[in-house]
């Protein structure tokens, strides 16, 4: 995310082409024509105001009063899952920032009473009671910590689990802990110093509640010194990576856990003596790779050469998603002893979205759902037997999307593999490889 001010959005969505590539992956990256596009909203909604460019019209329409503020207006803004593939695909043809136009957006219709959905509002409303979307007791947020896991108060390393790990899927958080431990890294958690990351409060627009939840996180964790965090979260890491800094600078170090655990792999520290031989598929998560790239700083001047056509001078570096997290999660499942790697087409900073961001999950389930069978789809026609991927928000909506569709393909986290492969999870392991046989 990067802030545009009143002054960029204006120009922007002035500018938009019409030219639709927001619509798509790029054509050069494009495989087959069943796996081209890259925007769920208008695959799901096949009218151009549910895509990146349509929100564009949207939001210059209503700058130019021809459309108030209304509940149609906020249904089709809201339906996005903000996966930002229409930003990469735009970048090939034009200098606009979909996302941020539409995060402004979102920011403008809640300004004016009109956002966010009411389900949206109520997981906001928890947030600020319990500290967490799920209107859990936040006395319960360590429930998922197993007695025989070891914690290091003194750690210079934190790991913040987040609220969808530490109460919906809490799997992850178990196999991330005994990995670390299995390494023998130092660790501490925050147990109930711990609250909500934020990030499904600034996708829907509500700006001053983030803020709040924002220092609220920085005063604990810098409070206690600490070094690096760790994040099994892809939402969690790319908030505090990305959007964080935009508000408040911090001086520790944020990784997420196929970062970390690539990292102890390749130092020796973790030994994978079990074999998992079967094909596996890889999803990259939306917030941990091209959303999870930080826009370069640029202090340059822009000239107006011809109406509705400038230059930047110096040229201002584009955030094209090749910054994200990409490489680490294969590379731990390339040293799986037994296992097939296989790739979907869509794969990297163009891969297709779960369905699940943006607030979409809460406020349009079937949205989610819809989006997740696409992608299941996707993952079915490699062949492969199981599904990985590094985000719980990712591994709650795929799952729904398994279930749904009938599908044969198994769901496991990356760290879940991990585990299996460190020799941590025996019985599990051996479920799998039964119901594969």
């Amino acid at each position: 995310m990067m802030q545009l001010n009143e002054e960029e959005y204006q120009m922007m969505i002035k500018r938009c082409l019409r030219c639709s590539i927001c619509k798509w992956i790029p054509q050069v990256q494009i495989k087959s024509q069943k796996y081209a596009t890259a925007c769920p909203a208008i695959d799901l909604y096949n009218f151009h105001p549910y895509s990146g460019g349509g929100k564009i019209i949207l939001a210059l329409t209503l700058e130019m009063d021809r459309i108030k503020p209304s509940e149609e207006l906020r249904d089709i803004v809201y339906k996005c899952t903000e996966c930002g593939n229409c930003a990469i695909a735009c970048k090939f043809l034009n200098t606009l920032e979909p996302l941020e136009i539409i995060m402004r957006l979102r920011e403008k219709l809640v300004d004016a009473g009109y956002g966010p959905m009411p389900k949206q509002e109520a997981y906001i409303q928890a947030v600020k009671k319990h500290n967490n979307p799920y209107n859990e007791p936040h006395e319960n947020r360590i429930e998922w910590l197993p007695d025989d896991i070891q914690i290091d108060p003194n750690a210079k390393v934190l790991y913040y689990v987040g609220c969808t790990s530490s109460y919906r899927r809490k799997e992850m958080a178990i196999a991330a802990a005994r990995i670390m431990n299995e390494a023998g890294v130092p660790f501490n958690i925050l147990s109930d110093e711990e609250y909500c990351c934020g990030s499904p409060i600034l996708r829907v627009g509500e700006i001053n509640t983030f803020r709040q939840v924002l220092n609220k996180n920085l005063d604990v964790i810098e409070s206690k010194e600490i070094e690096t965090v760790i994040f099994s979260c892809a939402g969690c890491y790319d908030t505090f990576k990305v959007d964080y800094p935009l508000y408040r600078d911090y001086e520790f170090k944020v990784l997420h856990t196929v970062e970390f655990f690539s990292e102890l792999l390749e130092a020796g520290r973790l030994k994978l003596t079990k074999e998992i031989p079967l094909k596996v598929t890889y999803h990259d998560p939306c917030h941990l790779g091209r959303n999870a790239e930080r826009y370069e700083q640029w202090d340059g001047d822009e000239v107006q050469i011809m109406p509705l056509i400038s230059i930047n001078i110096p040229p201002k570096p584009k955030k094209t998603g090749k910054g994200g997290i990409y490489e680490p999660p294969r590379s731990i499942l390339k040293k799986i002893p037994g296992l097939t790697f296989v790739e979907m087409e869509r794969i990297r900073e163009y891969a297709y979205c779960c369905g699940a961001g943006g607030g979409v999950k809460s406020a349009f389930p079937e949205m989610a759902v819809n989006t997740a069978k696409l992608r299941i789809e996707e993952a079915e026609d490699t062949g492969a037997e199981i599904i990985v991927s590094a985000c719980p928000f990712c591994s709650t909506n795929l799952q729904d999307g398994i279930n749904s569709r009938g599908s044969k393909l198994k769901y496991f986290d990356i760290s879940e593999l991990l585990m299996m492969a460190l020799g941590l999870e025996p019985e599990k392991l051996k479920q799998i490889l039964g119901e594969a046989a």
